[in-house]
């Protein structure tokens, strides 16, 4: 037990440390300060680089120095474009932020943070054997039948994967287990061992057919009512199977439930949890975020065929595509509940060990955009694992692009450089711009601008953008004309290069917060910003428009969440970039009290917002860091 003097000793170097970090930040603010003393009438982001330029050449790169010099270089954007008062409401509003989510600096930090997390969130024996009465009481529980290919794994860990099914507290399971013709002698003597409890049922496969053909094996043994699966070098929590069983209770409808996950080190502990977002289609597409643990109906896992043979490696992935497609409900219990372990040649290690699951992957999700009649390619992500569906534009649709000034500030003498960039460096042939100037983005001019274009598709942009990527119009109507999306946004850079936007996470950590999920993939958001929303006209007809009450700030996340509750999904989109020089949110909130208020109203206080896809432990009381994947 760590003695209350030895921990004030720790919180005090901690201090120390974070005093002289907030040294460095403020001398490099006044190197900085002096910088722009000089360099009157130049360009903001002339000014920001050139500083960043220049410190590169003493601060080494990928450093915490650098970090830190990133952060200045954009403040040093919102000080010349905004003035001092704009620049303290973003210190504020980053002081804040980090606050709110207690964000970790160094990976000591994030595996305490961690520690105390599971330290929290494990039950107990008293909890466990409470859980184990109270499922064995329960004459309705479903059987959930455990599905296991084998082949040739180490002794110790097949013996820990079974044994984690065994443990369950919840004992209406069955373990129905595939050996895959393996060659190792210990193989058939754990398996007979295991076979001596009632509860497992073993195949023999006379010749090797793959993970597929093995894991369909298990599959046709199985007589439960939900089917789970597990590999044969992984475990389960012992509450796992109990998890689901009560989310499968509290929702009759539910055919697939999945679970957060960690990764098992080799020294046997849990280190590195993937915390997830509730289901989104579009993010399953792009990588198979729901993988372990997971249960299906098993009536529904047959009716879609099983596992298919040929697409070993991403046999999972593929199969998930297909039940959730046929699902009447999709579940997601934020618990971490299984342990991938930590093994050469493992995709727990890194997706890339095995190169032809990469493939399988793509030809994957390219049959669930055929099956879904969606015409598209599907590129491969920046990363293994991760995929790009791109989809074939239909017609010519023609796009309205609105840029929207303010009076009074840098946006009306830039909006003349923002449309020529537009007009420069856009491909899309079929678009109109055109610009208005509001006050403080008043919802009721940009209703009108809109109101009186005549395109397809609908674009506000920021005058304070400028356009990064040539294809962005195309890649946003790839998404935008799709009849389910009603709002697409971009991925928006600060012109230092670092990601300000790829969309918006809602409530706790405040209203409406701007994060870089690190995750560069289509994914589903709850709102994304109007420094660059795309929007049908249809919808937008739909929704009545802009929300003309709010006269400041949150009417673009207000407008997002308006569709959503129509059952419509907002994307967002890392293939369309533009460069961000006024991204004030957080100052723009702190000014627009009377919008905050009637957001507050409407959507719930901070605290009241609940955001699918932002994972609940991520806000925990003693905070993890911002881990959205």
């Amino acid at each position: 037990m760590t003695r209350p003097k030895d921990e004030i000793e720790r919180l005090s170097g901690e201090l120390r440390a974070a005093r002289r970090h907030i040294a460095e930040l403020e001398a490099e603010l006044q190197s900085l300060r002096a910088e722009l003393s000089e360099a009157t009438g130049s360009a903001s982001a002339r000014i920001a680089v050139a500083v960043v330029r220049k410190a590169r050449r003493v601060v080494p790169p990928e450093s915490r120095r650098q970090q830190t010099l990133h952060k200045v270089a954009s403040r040093t954007l919102t000080l010349v474009d905004h003035g001092p008062s704009a620049l303290a409401g973003l210190v504020r509003r980053d002081r804040d932020l980090r606050k709110a989510i207690g964000v970790a600096d160094t990976a000591a930090a994030r595996r305490r943070q961690y520690r105390r997390w599971l330290e929290l969130h494990t039950p107990g024996a008293a909890a466990l054997a409470t859980m184990r009465r109270a499922a064995a009481s329960d004459t309705d529980a479903p059987v959930i039948s455990l599905i296991m290919p084998v082949h040739n794994p180490e002794r110790e860990w097949l013996e820990a994967a079974i044994e984690s099914v065994l443990r369950q507290v919840y004992p209406h399971l069955e373990l129905c287990i595939a050996d895959d013709a393996s060659t190792h002698a210990h193989v058939r003597v754990v398996l007979e061992a295991a076979a001596a409890d009632p509860r497992v049922r073993v195949v023999y496969r006379a010749e090797q057919g793959g993970i597929a053909a093995a894991s369909n094996s298990a599959l046709h043994i199985a007589t439960g009512e939900f089917v789970g699966f597990i590999d044969n070098d992984d475990v389960l929590r012992p509450h796992a199977l109990f998890a689901m069983a009560a989310y499968v209770r509290k929702h009759p409808d539910a055919d697939v439930v999945y679970s957060d996950e960690d990764k098992l080190l080799r020294d046997g502990s849990l280190g590195a949890p993937t915390f997830k977002p509730d289901f989104s289609p579009d993010r399953l597409l792009a990588e198979n975020y729901i993988n372990h643990f997971t249960v299906v109906r098993r009536t529904l896992a047959g009716t879609v065929g099983g596992f298919r043979e040929g697409f070993d490696g991403s046999q999972d992935h593929d199969l998930m595509l297909r039940v959730t497609e046929a699902a009447r409900h999709v579940g997601h219990v934020p618990d971490v509940l299984y342990a991938w372990r930590m093994v050469p040649g493992s995709t727990a290690v890194s997706a890339g060990s095995k190169p032809l699951a990469q493939d399988a992957g793509r030809r994957a999700v390219a049959d669930a955009l055929q099956r879904r009649g969606l015409a598209a390619r599907v590129d491969l992500g920046p990363s293994p694992g991760l995929y790009v569906p791109r989809y074939t534009l239909v017609g010519t649709p023609s796009v309205d692009v609105i840029v929207v000034a303010r009076p009074g500030g840098t946006d009306v003498t830039d909006v003349t450089d923002c449309m020529r960039g537009i007009e420069q460096l856009s491909r899309y042939p079929h678009r109109r711009v055109t610009s208005i100037v509001v006050d403080e983005r008043t919802p009721a001019a940009i209703n009108h601008a809109v109101r009186s274009a005549s395109g397809d598709h609908i674009v506000l942009v920021d005058a304070s953008t400028r356009v990064i990527t040539f294809d962005w119009l195309e890649a946003m109507l790839e998404l935008s004309q799709r009849q389910e999306i009603g709002a697409v946004g971009i991925r928006l850079r600060y012109p230092d290069g670092t990601v300000a936007h790829e969309g918006m996470v809602c409530g706790r950590l405040g209203f409406a917060s701007s994060v870089d999920q690190h995750l560069h993939i289509i994914k589903e958001v709850s709102a994304v910003s109007s420094a660059c929303l795309m929007t049908r006209r249809e919808v937008f007809d739909q929704a009545d428009g802009l929300d003309e009450r709010f006269a400041r700030v949150l009417w673009d996340v207000d407008y997002c969440l308006r569709i959503r509750a129509r059952g419509y999904r907002v994307l967002c989109t890392p293939l369309a970039e533009m460069t961000w020089g006024a991204a004030v949110r957080g100052a723009e909130q702190q000014r627009g009290g009377t919008d905050v208020r009637a957001f507050e109203a409407r959507w719930g206080g901070v605290d009241g917002i609940e955001d699918p896809y932002l994972n609940v432990n991520v806000l925990w009381p003693a905070p993890l860091s911002l881990r959205l994947d």
